[in-house]
C-alpha cells in the first residue's frame, strides 16, 4: 500500500498583501507525482490529515513520503485561507460528507493570513477549529508554527517583499503557545525553531524541496511522539529490578517531546503526588534530571506528569532499608517567591538554610549527616549558576545548577550541613530560588559531602572532548575512599557543537544504554550523578558530540548506597 494525497485546488480572496505571494507559491511548488489513495481500512491511528494554506501546500508531496507506506496521509486546503475559512470551507464540509476521512491525527498549518487587527478573533478561530476536530473524535491536533522570518536567511528581494506582514508572525506563534493551555490534545510542530537557516524557501516563507522535507519530518516526529506520550496529569508506575524491600532508588529521569512547559513529581505509588517537583522541562525539550525516590515493598515508584510527554527512566543505584538513608515525604524547604516582597536572591548573596526550619514538617530526626535536596533556579534575570555547599565552603570552584533564562532549572544535590545544621547556597545572578528536601543520611550512611572539587574541565586544555570520546575519572585520586559504595558527581556540558548526550558509568562494566545529560545546544547543562566506581576506582564519561565537559566530585556515600550498572527501567517510546 502507498500513502495518498487529496486536496482541493482553487483561488480565494485573502489578505491583499498575501494573495499574490500565495499565488506565486502555487506555481512554484516542486513537481511530484502523488501515489494512489490508501483504502479506508487503514486504522485511525495511522491516518494523518493536514489542512493548510499555501505554505503547507508546498509539502503536499513530501509529507506522505515522511511516513511509512502503510499510513494514509492527506493534504487539503487552499492558498490565502485564514483559520476560520479553513474550518468553514474544508474541515466542516469534510466532516459532513465523509467523517471517516479523518483519523486520530490532524495537522493545521495556517495563520500566515491572520487578523492582526483583531487578535481575539484569531484566538476564537483557533479554539473553534480545535474544538470542532475534538468533537469529531480526533485524538491529536497539531499546529505548525510560523517561520519567524530573519533577513540573514533569505535574499534581499524576498526580505523586501515580506516587509508588509512578516512582523506579526511571532505574535501568531505566541497565540498558538497560549492555546496549548486551553486544549490538552493540541501540540505544536515547531517549524519556527527549525527554520533559522538558509535554503529552505524560495522566497521568505514558501517551501522549496529541502524546506518541504524538513517541514514534513518535523510533523512526522511530533506525530510519532504523541503516539507514545503519557497523558496530561497522568501517573506512571515504574518497577526497579531488585528494588523489592529497598528504601529508595537513585534514578535519572528524562522527558522527550513534552507537549508544553511542565514538571514531574516522583513519589511512592501508595501516596498522593507531593506539592514539589524534581524535574522541569520546556516544550519540546529533551532534558534529564537525577532524583532520589522512595520505593514501595514491590520495588515500585510513580511518576506524575503535568503535561503529556515521553518518559525515560534509568536506575543507577539503590538505598537498602536500614543502610542509613531515610526517604522523607518531599517537602518544600524554601521558595523565595513566597517570601514577603517576593525578593529574589541577588548575585553572590549567600542564602543559609537551617535544617530546623523544615525538620518538623518533613519528619526529620536529629541524627543527620547529609541531606538530599533538589535546588531550582527560576525567573533568573541572566545566565548563571547555583552553588550548594556546607556553610563555610562557599568559595568552592564547583557548581550544581546552570541556568540560562527564566525557565525553571533544577538539580539534585547531596550536601552535608555544618555543625549548626545549615547548608549554604550562592547564585551568580539574580534569580528566585526553590529548595525541596527529599531525604536524609545518618552517621551510618558513610556520606562525605563537605569538600567538593573540580576534577576535570576540558576548557583548561582549550579543546573540547571529541565526539564518541570517553573521559576516565579516577575518583580515588580525587579523594574518594576506595571502600565507598558510590561517588557523588556533577556533570556539566557547555559549548557543544551538536546535539547529543553524555553517559557516566563504571569503566569496567562498559557503556550502558542510558544517559545522564541531554545536550541540545551550546548552553551549559548540568546534572547530578550518584554512581559506583569500578574496582579500579574509575568512572567513565562518554560524550556523543563534541563538547566542553566539566566533572565535579561532590563527595561519596558508603553503606547507604548500592550502585548498579545504569539500567533502563522505562522508555515510553518503546511501547
Amino acid at each position: 500500500m502507498g500513502a495518498g494525497v487529496t486536496r482541493r485546488r482553487g483561488l480565494a480572496a485573502g489578505l491583499v498583501a498575501l494573495t499574490a505571494f500565495a499565488a506565486a507559491a502555487t506555481a512554484g511548488r516542486a513537481d511530484a507525482t502523488p501515489v494512489g489513495d490508501v483504502p479506508q481500512s487503514v486504522p485511525r491511528g495511522k491516518r494523518v490529515v493536514m489542512f493548510t494554506d499555501s505554505v503547507g501546500l508546498g509539502a503536499e508531496f513530501a509529507l506522505p513520503r515522511a511516513f511509512p507506506a502503510d499510513w494514509q496521509v492527506r493534504v487539503d486546503g487552499r492558498p490565502a485561507e485564514m483559520v476560520g475559512e479553513l474550518e468553514q470551507n474544508f474541515v466542516l464540509p469534510r466532516l459532513a460528507s465523509d467523517p471517516d476521512w479523518f483519523g486520530d491525527h490532524v495537522v493545521i498549518a495556517a495563520a500566515y493570513n491572520a487578523p492582526y487587527w483583531d487578535w481575539p478573533r484569531l484566538d476564537r478561530e483557533i479554539d473553534s477549529i480545535v474544538n470542532t476536530l475534538t468533537a469529531a473524535g480526533v485524538e491529536h491536533v497539531y499546529w505548525v508554527t510560523l517561520r519567524e522570518v530573519k533577513p540573514q536567511y533569505i535574499s534581499a528581494g524576498a526580505w523586501r517583499q515580506i516587509q508588509p506582514y512578516y512582523w506579526y508572525f511571532p505574535t501568531v506563534n505566541d497565540h498558538l503557545e497560549a492555546a496549548l493551555e486551553r486544549h490538552p490534545n493540541l501540540s505544536l510542530v515547531d517549524f519556527a525553531a527549525a527554520a533559522d537557516r538558509p535554503g529552505i524557501t524560495y522566497d521568505a516563507i514558501h517551501l522549496n524541496n529541502d524546506g518541504a522535507a524538513l517541514y514534513s519530518a518535523l510533523i512526522r516526529q511530533r506525530v510519532d511522539a504523541a503516539a507514545t506520550t503519557v497523558a496530561d496529569g497522568s501517573t506512571t508506575r515504574v518497577h526497579v529490578d531488585g528494588g523489592e524491600g529497598a528504601a529508595a532508588a537513585a534514578v535519572n529521569v528524562t522527558t522527550t517531546g513534552p507537549r508544553t512547559d511542565g514538571f514531574l513529581t516522583l513519589h511512592r505509588c501508595d501516596r498522593p503526588p507531593p506539592l514539589v517537583s524534581m524535574h522541569n522541562h520546556r516544550r519540546d525539550e529533551t532534558v534529564a534530571h537525577a532524583g532520589v525516590v522512595a520505593l514501595d515493598a514491590n520495588g515500585d515508584f510513580c511518576v506524575t506528569t503535568r503535561v503529556a510527554t515521553n518518559l525515560v527512566v534509568d536506575v543507577t543505584g539503590l538505598f537498602p532499608e536500614g543502610g542509613g538513608f531515610a526517604a522523607v515525604e518531599p517537602t518544600r524547604w524554601l521558595d523565595t517567591r513566597e517570601l514577603p516582597g517576593r525578593l529574589p536572591v541577588t548575585p553572590f548573596e549567600v542564602v543559609e538554610l537551617d535544617l530546623d526550619d523544615v525538620r518538623a514538617r518533613a519528619g526529620v530526626g536529629d541524627d543527620v549527616t547529609a541531606v538530599a535536596i533538589v535546588a531550582t533556579a527560576v525567573e533568573a534575570a541572566a545566565p548563571g549558576w547555583l552553588r550548594v555547599v556546607t556553610c563555610g565552603h562557599t568559595a568552592a570552584e564547583t557548581s550544581n545548577v546552570n541556568y540560562f533564562d527564566a525557565s525553571a532549572i533544577p538539580n539534585l544535590v547531596v550536601v552535608a550541613p555544618d555543625r549548626g545544621g545549615s547548608i549554604c547556597i550562592t547564585s551568580s545572578a539574580t534569580t528566585q530560588l526553590v529548595v525541596d528536601l527529599f531525604g536524609t543520611f545518618d552517621a551510618d550512611a558513610g556520606v562525605a559531602g563537605d569538600d567538593a572539587q573540580r576534577v576535570f574541565d576540558s576548557r583548561d586544555t582549550g579543546a573540547r572532548v571529541a565526539a564518541g570520546s570517553v573521559t576516565v575519572i579516577d575518583v580515588v585520586a580525587a579523594g574518594i575512599d576506595p571502600a565507598a559504595s558510590g561517588a557523588l558527581m556533577n556533570l556539566t556540558a557547555v559549548d557543544a557543537l551538536a546535539p547529543g548526550f553524555a553517559t557516566a558509568y563504571p569503566c569496567a562494566a562498559g557503556r550502558p544504554g542510558s544517559s545522564n545529560l541531554n545536550i541540545s545546544g551550546a548552553a551549559a547543562v548540568a546534572n547530578a550523578v550518584m554512581i559506583a566506581p569500578d574496582e579500579a576506582g574509575e568512572i567513565c564519561v562518554y560524550a556523543l558530540s563534541p563538547m566542553h565537559l566539566i566533572v565535579d566530585v561532590m563527595g561519596e556515600v558508603g553503606p547507604a548506597f548500592e550502585g548498579v550498572v545504569p539500567a533502563r527501567a522505562l522508555d515510553t517510546r518503546e511501547r
